[in-house]
């Protein structure tokens, strides 16, 4: 199964925590529910979920908890299973005659628990009338076989050759030579046939529930397809107009003989046991059904009156829409219904199935029962409610708010019709669907939309905000969902309008920081502060220098800190750095990654690549963290998803930046044959090679006979640095953390080994320690020796090992490049009284810049930085850097893009010779490499 990423990963609380709706409510009372202040003092929430339809006579109705209450005190029986049960009686009297009222019809009532449990029971009964009617046929073709030996005997009939050539077509047996072998076929394919299991059929954007049978019967892939996979017994209809002549497709033939005259003739029977329906979907997005799946239930129950179609008001029945039973409303066919939610008056969970009297199976209530269901309380509650429903004629009461609620919202639509798509639904069961926002200009709300959080981040911004509480729908979660009860005042429609209002003002002005604060442990004031500009038609996620198309290249990045998710997202400008962070750890593990920019570049040799940003919402620290405790398990799957993504959208190669490439084993773990991928290391290192150079030169540090030190020399990076430096400079410093000493002393030994390998006696020495290794070779008698050589350079300190920074004191340049994602190296740990050149490769900085600036010698550029040619004005967001300039490591990526090179490059630990070929490409295709760049503006 594939790693799960962004909100897909999260569990119900973490998903609630992530949006903020992770609430305790201390009381409830009607169409509110309290909270409990700092001070301790309640303040009130209007509730608009309504315990997800639950609540139709508002919480806690007075009359209901009085009835409960004397129900606990007269100690009224809750298990008396297998007795006389009289409440329940008197309930399932008064539903069914409730259910005659209002749809003529009549109905046995079964009393159940859940409303998952009423459609279980209602699929369990329809299943079983399948079984009986095919117990029935069965009996049926037995008699019709007994009847033509009964015939044969009396010389009543007669089998000839034209009969048992026809049996042979029909049966597909042949020979059938004699009446024993064509009874023998046709008993065998008759049971067969008879044995087929049954099928069940849905609607599209259904919900049913999430047992088994009734999950295999909800549309939503998402909640289905973990628990029910390619259910051969579930059917979902695509077509209507199409649905009953596939009917035939999903049939059983049994044969039986006709006598006069005698032939054989085949009955067609669909398998399909029953329909289950949705009046109004719920958990869909408050659809109503269309015309067309209207005429499909009138044909179905008119040429297949033995397929039970189930009208599931679960969540819409009992007034809820306006109508008392909304199936019969609309004038749809019932053979079952099931009721829950309103049923148990918001305090008790009571369900019920009414199957038609006429359908019922009386030794059904034998076959499914419940535990819990028939109680005294529970049944005495819903009887209470069932009189109040009709007393009070709550369905007219609904009808009333949602005509209130529908003209107040189609308001808001008219004026925000690029916010809102669609208000759906009628009575106290209506739906607002935001528009699909994924291309927003704001990657932060393009991202959300995309991670389906769009619309739980704006429930909890009302509830936070304005005290509303609304949840999306499940199935489609773009749709706010408003439900309140029957009992729900003006005043309290019109504070709910004016949420929703301020609401998409927030939306409508970008205003990030309003919509996301209540995210915020401190929450967030506004500060006097111009909105954020709007990228302008050049820029975004599509910057492109033509309408051409050319090749992709893939890029992954993560956010380096604070800062680079202002440069990602304008719209967060305003809030300080402590507030950035808190909000990026609580939504990052609901983010995937997402394309957050596109640029075109140009080499001057004329080859064009399309360079795709991909970013990983979680910064070094944060992954670090998940390195450190998890084991790097939630960035590597976002990762894996950003390099899937990449290779979806058709890049033909895909570099890692920064952390990605660390936790792949610098992309060692993709063993994919397409698209290659590049860690980026070998242009790193030769870009923050040739800047420290050119930035010695400048200062007139001389390199031959300086001392330099490599911090993070045990890593990748450091390693390769490290030999390139090897007899170049007067001393080499190799700089590990502690308990990385054997790291180091590999690192050592390599260097000898490519000393060995690259140097030549006759060769000009560039350093003091080149012209003693001189000496030193022409000294030895016989072949190299590799431990010999290891040993004189320990022995002879030209390269010395240290675990402690202490060490960058004696250097005259430092190099580092180690995987920290806080600074290590602070004004202490360098000389002051001489010029010293830091080159800090690290992102983010290994260097603490403000301790270092009060040495006014020491000289701290940022390497491992590309200048592009011919794109002076390219930024890519969250990289911190000026115009035209990019990290080495992607830089990388777009030089394999220019040069056509469609194989993996710095895959595992880089070699020099990668160094030296890519700096080659670099300075081919224009890429200033030795740019030096000061740390003022880390």
């Amino acid at each position: 199964m594939a790693a799960m990423v962004g909100q897909a990963a999260l569990g119900k609380e973490e998903l609630l925590e992530t949006a903020g709706l992770m609430v305790e409510y201390s009381r409830a009372c009607g169409d509110h529910l309290y909270v409990l202040d700092e001070a301790g003092k309640e303040q009130p929430v209007l509730d608009l979920v309504g315990g997800f339809g639950s609540t139709l006579l508002g919480h806690n109705h007075p009359e209901l908890v009085e009835l409960l209450t004397r129900c606990l005190a007269q100690q009224r029986p809750v298990h008396a299973q297998g007795s006389r049960r009289q409440r329940a009686s008197e309930l399932k009297e008064a539903l069914a005659e409730y259910l005659h009222q209002y749809s003529g019809e009549r109905y046995k009532i079964y009393l159940l628990s859940t409303g998952t449990e009423a459609v279980e029971a209602a699929i369990k009964h329809a299943r079983y009338a399948y079984a009986r009617r095919m117990e029935e046929l069965g009996e049926t073709c037995a008699a019709n076989s007994r009847e033509l030996q009964i015939r044969l005997e009396r010389g009543e009939i007669q089998i000839d050759a034209g009969l048992l050539q026809q049996a042979e077509r029909f049966l597909q047996h042949e020979p059938l030579e004699h009446v024993d072998g064509l009874l023998s076929a046709l008993n065998q394919r008759n049971l067969q046939a008879l044995a087929t299991p049954p099928l069940m059929a849905s609607l599209p954007y259904a919900f049913h529930g999430k047992t088994l049978g009734s999950l295999a019967l909800t549309w939503n892939r998402d909640a289905r397809l973990a628990f029910v996979r390619n259910n051969p017994d579930a059917l979902f209809v695509h077509e209507p107009s199409q649905f009953l002549a596939q009917l035939r497709e999903h049939s059983v033939s049994v044969y039986q003989f006709e006598f006069q005259p005698l032939r054989l003739v085949e009955r067609r029977l669909p398998r399909l046991a029953g329909l289950i329906y949705e009046p109004l979907r719920g958990e869909g997005g408050i659809l109503e059904l269309e015309p067309e799946f209207r005429d499909l239930l009138l044909q179905l129950h008119e040429h297949h009156p033995e397929v039970a179609l189930i009208a599931d008001e679960v969540q819409c029945g009992l007034g809820r829409t306006g109508r008392p039973i909304e199936s019969a409303a609309q004038g749809l066919p019932a053979d079952y219904l099931t009721f829950a939610k309103s049923l148990g008056g918001g305090l008790c969970k009571i369900s019920a199935l009414a199957v038609r009297e006429s359908l019922q199976h009386r030794e059904f209530g034998m076959l499914h029962s419940s535990t819990f269901a028939e109680d005294d309380l529970s049944a005495m509650v819903a009887l209470r409610g069932l009189e109040i429903l009709q007393r009070d004629d709550v369905a007219q009461r609904c009808a009333s708010i949602g005509k209130g609620f529908l003209e107040g919202l189609r308001a808001l639509q008219a004026a925000h019709p690029d916010l809102i798509r669609a208000v759906r639904g009628r009575g106290c069961m209506l739906g607002l669907e935001l528009q699909d926002l994924s291309t927003h200009h704001s990657p932060l709300l393009a991202s959300l939309a995309q991670e389906q959080l769009l619309g739980m981040v704006c429930a909890g911004h009302l509830l936070h905000a304005h005290g509303l509480r609304v949840l999306p729908s499940l199935g489609r979660r773009s749709v706010l969902r408003i439900q309140p009860s029957a009992y729900l005042q003006p005043a309290e429609m019109q504070q709910a309008l004016l949420a929703f209002r301020a609401l998409l003002h927030t939306l409508a002005a970008g205003d990030l920081q309003s919509l996301l604060g209540h995210m915020l442990s401190s929450g967030f004031t506004p500060p006097a502060l111009p909105k954020a500009r709007a990228p302008g038609p050049a820029e975004g996620i599509a910057q492109l220098s033509s309408n051409a198309p050319v090749e992709r290249i893939g890029f992954l990045a993560h956010l380096i800190d604070a800062q680079s998710l202002r440069e990602w997202e304008p719209g967060l400008a305003g809030l300080s750095n402590e507030q950035l962070n808190e909000l990026c750890s609580r939504v990052q593990c609901a983010m995937e990654p997402q394309l957050i920019a596109s640029r075109r570049v140009r080499s001057p040799l004329g080859r064009e690549v399309e360079l795709r940003l991909y970013g990983i919402m979680m910064d070094s620290e944060s992954i670090a963290a998940d390195m450190r405790f998890n084991r790097a398990q939630q960035i590597r799957r976002q990762v894996q998803h950003a390099y899937q993504r990449a290779r979806d959208e058709g890049c033909g190669l895909v570099g890692f930046g920064g952390y990605t490439s660390i936790v792949t084993a610098n992309c060692i773990d993709f063993e994919y044959e397409h698209p290659p991928v590049t860690s980026g290391n070998a242009l790193t290192v030769a870009a923050s090679l040739a800047a420290t150079r050119s930035s010695a030169a400048r200062m007139g540090l001389d390199w031959s006979n300086a001392v330099v030190a490599v911090v993070g020399a045990a890593g990748n990076i450091g390693q390769v640095q490290a030999l390139l430096l090897a007899g170049q400079c007067r001393r080499l410093l190799l700089l590990g953390r502690p308990g990385h000493e054997a790291r180091l002393a590999q690192v050592r030994r390599d260097i000898a080994s490519e000393l060995l390998r690259q140097s030549a006696p006759s060769a000009a020495p560039a350093s003091p320690w080149a012209a003693a290794f001189q000496e030193w070779r022409r000294a030895q008698s016989g072949p190299l020796d590799l431990a010999s050589l290891d040993v004189w350079l320990e022995q002879q300190g030209w390269v010395q090992l240290a675990t402690s920074l202490e060490a960058c004191r004696q250097a005259d340049i430092v190099i580092s490049a180690s995987s920290s994602p806080q600074p290590v190296l602070r004004a202490e740990h360098f000389a002051a009284d001489r010029p010293v050149l830091v080159c800090d490769v690290a992102v983010p900085g290994d260097v603490d810049a403000s301790s270092v600036s009060a040495l006014p010698q020491l000289h701290l550029i940022r390497g491992g930085v590309v200048r592009l040619p011919m794109a002076p004005e390219l930024e890519l967001p969250g990289m911190q850097l000026d115009p035209g300039l990019i990290f080495a490591c992607a830089a990388e990526t777009l030089l394999l893009g220019l040069s056509g090179i469609r194989a993996d490059f710095s895959k595992g630990p880089v070699r020099p010779e990668q160094v030296r070929e890519i700096e080659g490409l670099a300075r081919l295709h224009g890429f200033e490499i030795d740019h030096e760049k000061r740390v003022g503006a880390f």
